[in-house]
């Protein structure tokens, strides 16, 4: 036991990682773990016991921004044991939890740092910084144990879709964000944002957003993912992120919605579609079987109990459950496990990035029926828009006013006026809201063939 001392003084770590391994090598002596005697036999017949070391410090400590990592080479005979005893190392080391965890051939002894001895919150420029040349394909997630940068690289075939699940205040919005930003950091691809709480809102407005903003109302949200769906056997198209926040909330008000992610799942890769839902609780029957065996990879925060990791996480052995929250998450994919610290987008980060590009609203794709009935012959739109007989009015008739305003407009300066004063005109005086830039366009070449029209008539 002393020379494990010495070997820690050497290193710099100080007595007080030096006293944590040495009373953790005794709860190991205690329960009997330590080591083992085996009788060696000689070749002239006698025979003699031998002490068998089972478990040996790895001689030094990982201090992490979370936690302390205290290593020990285990001899696979008592590595069951060990592994359940985490909650004899707390009471030994006098904290409220740890946990025991295999990374190779080391096993860790985890401990959680102090509130008042977390260091500040590792910022979305700090990980950023570590290595600046993200390749294409890849989205920064933070930095592991080791304060390296961690990425997660979704053209892999073993990456394509990921899903990222907490409760209250685990970090899943700041992951998503940090995902988001980096992508539009990065370049070389375009990002679908749909989120009924507008928690990514502040990121909606780079030129990289699929149709020109966020999809918030839950019925544009399923026209949306319709729209991507549709995508898939048209061949491979541009590199596309699909972030969808609150999956469960979605579903629950647009049941269409668990169909149009399940075939996202499936063979959205084929298609350039990479799928990254979020959700506070992940469960087969919410989200739906087929696409959580298509989403191979987990990021879990800070979760309610064990039985909500296993659901989380598909695994029983990743001690999700008991992850301290504000970023603290672990990836899991398959049999790999890591942990890692987010990295936290400030809200003046987002204000900036807000400022430069201001936030706006998606333009929501048109369903083919609906855009057949659009593309009528243009005299027939007309004189259902002058508004002389026929069957009606349809839904989404263009009204008389709004032809007046574009009449007056093209009478005081000339020419037609753009799409943005249409929709900025619609939107102020019509109580249905704003033209879309596909109404707008008609709306201008109703209001340029109404004259030819009455002049025909006369």
């Amino acid at each position: 036991m002393d020379r494990i001392k010495t070997a820690l003084d050497k290193r710099r770590q100080g007595t007080h990682y030096a006293d944590r391994m040495h009373r953790i090598l005794g709860v190991c002596q205690d329960c009997g773990l330590l080591w083992h005697e085996e009788r060696v036999a000689f070749t002239n017949g006698s025979s003699a016991l031998r002490r068998v070391h089972d478990i040996e410090p790895v001689g030094r400590v990982f201090v992490t921004p979370r936690y302390e990592k205290y290593g020990l080479h285990v001899n696979t005979r008592v590595l069951p044991r060990l592994k359940r005893m985490a909650p004899q190392f707390a009471y030994a080391l006098n904290v409220p939890s740890t946990s025991v965890e295999v990374d190779g051939n080391t096993v860790y002894i985890r401990v959680p740092l102090e509130e008042a001895q977390e260091d500040g919150l590792l910022t979305f420029e700090d990980a950023w910084s570590i290595a600046e040349s993200i390749p294409v394909g890849s989205l920064l997630l933070g930095v592991d144990d080791d304060r390296r940068q961690l990425v997660l690289e979704m053209i892999a075939p073993t990456n394509v879709h990921a899903a990222v699940v907490g409760m209250t205040g685990s970090g899943k919005s700041t992951l998503l964000k940090t995902m988001i930003l980096s992508a539009q950091r990065i370049g070389g691809s375009q990002v679908a944002l749909f989120d009924p709480s507008r928690g990514l809102e502040p990121l909606s407005g780079h030129p990289s957003v699929w149709r020109g903003g966020l999809f918030s109302n839950a019925a544009d949200c399923e026209r949306g993912l319709e729209a991507l769906a549709n995508q898939i056997g048209r061949g491979l198209g541009r590199l596309t992120y699909v972030f969808v926040d609150e999956v469960p909330d979605l579903i629950a008000q647009r049941p269409q919605i668990k169909q149009h992610l399940a075939r996202l799942a499936q063979a959205g890769r084929h298609a350039g579609l990479h799928l990254i839902i979020g959700a506070q609780h992940l469960l087969a029957s919410d989200v739906g079987s087929m696409t959580l065996r298509n989403i191979p990879v987990r990021l879990v925060g800070r979760v309610s109990d064990p039985s909500a990791a296993y659901q989380a996480t598909g695994r029983r052995d990743t001690g999700a459950d008991s992850l301290r929250g504000r970023g603290d998450f672990v990836a899991v994919n398959g049999s790999l496990t890591r942990r890692f610290q987010v990295a936290y987008l400030s809200d003046a980060d987002l204000e900036e990035w807000a400022r430069r590009y201001a936030p706006r609203d998606a333009m929501v794709p048109v369903r083919p029926e609906v855009l057949k009935a659009q593309t009528a012959p243009v005299h027939a739109l007309a004189h259902r828009a002058m508004g002389s007989g026929g069957d009606g009015r349809p839904p989404d008739d263009i009204p008389e006013e709004a032809l007046r305003e574009i009449k007056r407009y093209v009478r005081q300066h000339g020419h037609r006026p753009s799409l943005n004063w249409v929709y900025r005109m619609t939107k102020e005086k019509l109580p249905t809201g704003g033209f879309n830039r596909d109404k707008a366009r008609r709306a201008l070449r109703l209001a340029g063939q109404a004259p030819q029209q009455a002049h025909a008539q006369e």
